[in-house]
Parts: structure tokens; sequence; C-alpha cells
């Protein structure tokens, strides 16, 4: 669907977060189909650049975090940095999944000697609101290698994302059952690879009743994607616009930093 102490965790690129998903157990199949896996507990960090941001000290940040000892708890870990000037927002985002709330507030709450030295040396390139993090559950519809692998050698991906809000009348369960369409329309041959989808819902007070994340490999890919769409996706849009509404979407460089896979 063409349809976004140091408990300040600091973390970056030029960019910063998003997540696909490889963790905890598959929802059971119900009357509006199947969702592939799902729920997972995700928190988006909002982060902005310091005063010693450049890409070679966001760069060796970000190698210093994948050296940290991290909890077997967090299962992806990603950055995404806005591209151009449209987004909602100015700042980018830290983004992290956990097998669940409980562990993620474990994990907040553990002083780690190691963590917090790497945060106080790098607080000055880029900073993350680890306090004020918001909370999401999310949804994988599909497995994200449907169309082949959405992340580059270096994880890098083009994301959008698009907040909306349910129509009078209707609620999740009928965008639920609109997915189920929009997998069969996706493995009808449309020109949309390497792509995955995933939604998610909000955990806090907020105006946005869900999140759709459309990601794809490259901008090039996503234009490839979205011609298609325009062509293609007018049914399946309007059973999505009968459902809901959505803003302009936010569009983010995105970098995936680290992805446990889930046992089968």
């Amino acid at each position: 669907m063409k349809i976004k102490t140091i408990k300040l965790l600091s973390l970056g690129l030029a960019l910063f977060i998003v997540s696909c998903s490889n963790s905890n157990e598959s929802v059971s199949e119900e009357t509006q189909g199947a969702i592939y896996r799902g729920p997972y507990h995700i928190e988006f960090l909002a982060c902005t650049t310091g005063p010693d941001y450049s890409n070679e000290n966001a760069q060796k940040m970000l190698s210093e975090w994948k050296e940290l000892d991290h909890s077997d708890d967090l299962r992806w870990a990603g950055i995404h940095a806005p591209e151009g000037d449209n987004n909602r927002f100015d700042n980018g985002w830290w983004e992290l999944e956990w097998t669940s709330k409980e562990a993620a507030d474990a994990a907040w709450a553990t002083e780690n000697p190691e963590f917090l030295a790497w945060a106080q040396k790098h607080e000055s390139v880029i900073s993350c609101d680890g306090e004020g993090r918001y909370p999401w559950t999310f949804y994988l519809p599909r497995a994200s290698d449907s169309f082949g692998s959405v992340e580059g050698e270096n994880g890098y991906y083009a994301s959008a994302y698009l907040a909306c809000s349910f129509n009078e009348g209707y609620e999740s369960k009928d965008l639920r059952a609109a997915v189920v369409e929009y997998n069969t329309y996706l493995d009808n041959g449309n020109d949309v690879g390497p792509y995955y989808f995933g939604v998610y819902y909000p955990e806090f007070e907020t105006d946005d009743d869900f999140l759709w994340l459309n990601a794809h490999s490259s901008f090039e890919g996503m234009a490839t994607g979205n011609a298609d769409w325009e062509v293609n996706g007018k049914d399946m849009q309007a059973k999505f616009d009968t459902i809901s509404t959505c803003r302009t979407p936010d569009i983010y460089n995105s970098w995936m930093l680290r992805s446990v896979e889930e046992e089968s």
C-alpha cells in the first residue's frame, strides 16, 4: 500500500531508524487470514545530531555499537534519516525490536557500564531520547524476503512510513482483511520487488491509528513500485481508501544494524 541519565541513547549515521522483524510467536490463523509474524514490541527513539556529527564519526559510533554485548531480547535494530524536506519530523529515528515490553523495560533499567561508556563517548555526535521512547506493536504480514532481499550488504534500504487513521465504522480487523487481499495482489506478478511492508499500532496517545511501512532496496526501486501501483493498484488502493485515510508518506534512508533470526 503506497499507504512513518545518559538514558539518552546516542546512535545514528547521517541517518536513523526502522523495523522489519524476526522474533516472537506467529499469530494464529483467523477468519480474516493469517498474519505471517507478530505481534512484536517496537520502540522508536527520536534522534538529533550534535556538534561533532559527521559521517565518519557516525560510522565509527555505529560500528562500536554493533560490538557491544547486546541483550538476547533485542531482536532487531535499525536507524532512519529523513530524506528530503517534506517529512513531518526533522529528527531521525532509532528503532528497536524486543521480545516483549517487559524485556525492553528490564534492559533499559539495567546499568550497563559498557553501554554507558559508549553513550558518553559519542553523545556529541548523535543522541537519542531513551527516556521518551515511543512504543508500538508491529506485524509483518509476509516474509520480508518474499521478493528478494531488501537490505543491501551494509544494511541499507529506502523506507516510507504512512501515518493513517481509520475512517468511521472501520477498525483493525478491516485492515487485516484488506492486507490479505493485498498479499494476493502482490503475488499476481506486479513489479514491486525487492519489497516488503508492515503495520504498526501505537501503544501511546496519538491521533494516528496505525503506521504503514513500505520498504524498498533503493529509492529507484521505490519509484518503480509506485509507478506500477499507479497503473495496476487502483482497485486495491480504493479498498484501502475506504478503510482509512493516510498522510503523505515520510521518506527515510534506513539501515539495519542488528537482526536475530527467529527459530522456526
